[in-house]
């Protein structure tokens, strides 16, 4: 826990600092860059895996509050990013495993470095293909760090304002009502093989609640808690990893977030185009930055947290 308390004091810096210059979602990016090259510097930082999941389940329960049922019925419309989503992941495992074997890193973990998913499932499946798990750790350390910063700075340039409302009064007693169901909620999907429980469980408290008419309205300061905690988390995964191990992985790590953000805003741009879709809306539901941090983005941003969620 002290590493945890070290690594969160550095990122209650960077939040701060990043707040002062009027960053988007500050108290993500700044503690998400600070703990980042920290980490790179050789301070040994991480995160409390226990601390990280209780900030998820504090995200899932503010997104929740903020869905209304009405928004499901939007479900049928949703199918031509579905499918771009679809042809996305194909150009996103194609291009990627060009670019990795270029690294002469291997086909087996070209492949898995090209992974689109999380960077813990790519881990369980590369080990028993022998994978080199050195660069896939790297390679999706730095594809998230790239994403997530550049979807909150790209989609930053078509709203007017990127802020949380600032709200500061204390918790409710709806609040903690809607706080206690969110266990309960997060335990029946566990027990339901679910995926993210820890997220998807607390959302679906908030939008019960929120839709039985029990108004409810986290306070500000938990929630720009939890978004530290995630940019802590995220930079921290650069702990222990030297200088010259990012520099000779990191330009073909950096190149394939690159074309991962340059595909998904033409396939965004493509479905706008045909369709009555945003293409800021599309453009958070495509790109792989993890559902809490994309889903946290779309709804600082007013974007339906539902459709980007559910691709």
């Amino acid at each position: 826990m002290s590493k945890t308390l070290k690594t969160l004091c550095l990122g209650s810096l960077g939040g701060a600092i990043a707040t002062l210059f009027s960053l988007p979602l500050a108290w993500m990016l700044g503690a998400l860059f600070l703990v980042m090259s920290a980490s790179i510097a050789g301070v040994r930082t991480g995160v409390d895996k226990r601390v990280h999941v209780v900030a998820i389940a504090l995200l899932g329960l503010f997104i929740g509050s903020r869905i209304q049922a009405q928004e499901l019925l939007g479900l049928v419309r949703w199918y031509p990013s579905v499918i771009a989503m679809l042809l996305y992941m194909v150009m996103m495992l194609a291009g990627g495993y060009w670019i990795f074997t270029q690294a002469k890193v291997g086909r087996i973990s070209a492949m898995f470095c090209a992974y689109p998913g999380s960077m813990n499932s790519a881990l369980v499946l590369a080990e028993p293909a022998r994978g080199d798990l050195r660069w896939i750790a790297i390679s999706h350390s730095l594809r998230l760090v790239t994403v997530v910063s550049g979807a909150a700075l790209l989609a930053s340039l078509f709203v007017d304002e990127v802020t949380l409302e600032s709200d500061t009064h204390w918790l409710a007693l709806s609040d903690i009502a809607a706080l206690m169901l969110a266990p309960l909620c997060w335990w029946v999907l566990r027990r339901c093989r679910a995926p993210l429980p820890e997220f998807l469980g607390p959302m679906v408290a908030g939008a019960i609640m929120t839709n039985a008419g029990v108004g409810f309205s986290l306070p500000a300061w938990p929630v720009l808690l939890a978004f530290m905690i995630l940019g802590s988390s995220v930079g921290a995964r650069f702990s222990g990893t030297p200088w010259r191990q990012v520099l000779s992985v990191g330009r073909f790590g950096i190149a394939y977030a690159l074309f991962a953000l340059a595909a998904a805003m033409l396939m965004a741009w493509l479905v706008a185009s045909f369709t009555s879709l945003g293409f800021t809306a599309v453009l958070l539901a495509l790109i792989p930055g993890g559902v809490g941090e994309m889903a946290v983005i779309a709804t600082v941003m007013g974007i339906d947290p539902v459709y980007v969620v559910s691709h």
